[in-house]
């Protein structure tokens, strides 16, 4: 459970690298509905639930296959 939180915290920050760099710098988020610069946003809140979601399929399948074995 640590390894996946872990994991997906990783790819969060990503996310919030991409958002830092690009996004705010570029002036992208002129362009993308209900984007608010430097707080929680909706963007923010599907971005974590994306990467949740991947994260748990992916460990899933990771501890299906170890189990089949």
């Amino acid at each position: 459970m640590i390894v996946r939180f872990a994991v997906w915290l990783t790819f969060f920050n990503t996310w919030v690298l991409f958002e830092e760099t690009v996004v705010d710098r570029y002036g992208l988020w002129e362009y993308m509905p209900y984007y608010r610069v430097g707080r929680l946003c909706s963007w923010d809140i599907g971005a974590m639930v994306l990467l949740g979601f991947v994260v748990w399929r992916a460990f899933r399948r990771i501890t299906t296959s170890r189990v089949a074995a």
